[in-house]
């Protein structure tokens, strides 16, 4: 979708909300960001910028009435309404060859001109393009935690997976991306593309992570966004049967009562792997009616 929209007067009507709450919130974005820390599974901190107050209320309007009206290509999983890890695996259950790569540093390497410079191709002029950067950007980089960052990442990598997708429609590949994590699948042939791939990336003014840069032939586990896609997107066996020794501990006490996080990971098993969920499920549902 192509907006027409040049300036202040127009965004402000776009959006509901008038001008000079624009330039209220504008001036003074240091009072609507919250930080909050989250723990990452290999030990470091993930850093969460929370808008708070009238910012919040005008992300979430640039999110219903810009970016929602967006289609975005079929490739992109995180982010897109309909869209999941689960639908992000399942593209490529059963493939001879999976190569995944990740963004390095992805939301700071999204600049606040490289965020202008995709307004401006949906159609912003100028004063348009700039206001809604200064909205949507903070510290000089997209920040995690806000409603209009997921689809303005999407929008970041629009040319990379475009030329990914070419090269897959060619060589028969299947490609998918949730968030900053790239997954490509297929047949041996895949294998000749690697280092092509990466230099796609790099090309868009992106980086890699080497570590996080794996391929995985069908006789070892396959994993795609943390599930295992081998024959079925499945958690691991490992995770399976974490959450079902948990259950049975729940079982062994009498009167014990399964815990909000315990009862969380139930429901993320039942919704990967449906029957060995609602067996688990099952058994607690027969305990409590005793």
């Amino acid at each position: 979708m192509k907006f027409d929209v040049q300036d202040k007067q127009s965004l402000a009507e776009l959006l509901e909300i008038t001008p000079r709450e624009i330039d209220y919130v504008t001036s003074r974005l240091h009072r609507f960001y919250k930080t909050k820390n989250l723990s990452k599974a290999d030990g470091s901190a993930r850093k969460l910028l929370i808008p708070c107050g009238q910012l919040k209320a005008i992300q979430l309007a640039i999110k219903e009435n810009i970016l929602d009206q967006i289609t975005y290509l079929p490739c992109a999983q995180g982010g897109v309404k309909g869209k999941s890890v689960i639908s992000n695996a399942s593209s490529h259950v059963g493939q001879g060859v999976i190569f995944s790569v990740d963004v390095k540093h992805f939301f700071p390497s999204i600049t606040p001109a490289r965020v202008e410079r995709i307004f401006m191709s949906l159609g912003f002029g100028e004063q348009a393009a700039g206001l809604l950067t200064k909205l949507t950007t903070w510290q000089f980089q997209l920040p995690q935690g806000t409603h209009t960052s997921p689809a303005i990442a999407n929008l970041s990598l629009r040319q990379l997976d475009k030329r990914i997708l070419k090269l897959s429609r060619i060589h028969n590949f299947v490609y998918t991306r949730y968030v900053d994590d790239l997954t490509l699948s297929g047949s041996y042939r895949l294998l000749k593309f690697r280092r092509l791939i990466q230099r796609m990336v790099e090309r868009e003014g992106f980086s890699v992570k080497p570590e996080k840069t794996v391929t995985m032939h069908s006789g070892v586990r396959q994993i795609v966004t943390k599930l295992v896609v081998n024959g079925k997107v499945n958690l691991s066996r490992e995770q399976r049967n974490e959450i079902r020794k948990e259950i049975l501990e729940c079982l062994s006490v009498s009167g014990g009562e399964i815990s909000a996080s315990t009862r969380g990971r139930l429901a993320w098993l039942r919704s990967v792997n449906p029957g060995f969920g609602k067996k688990l499920e099952s058994r607690l549902e027969s305990r409590s009616a005793q």
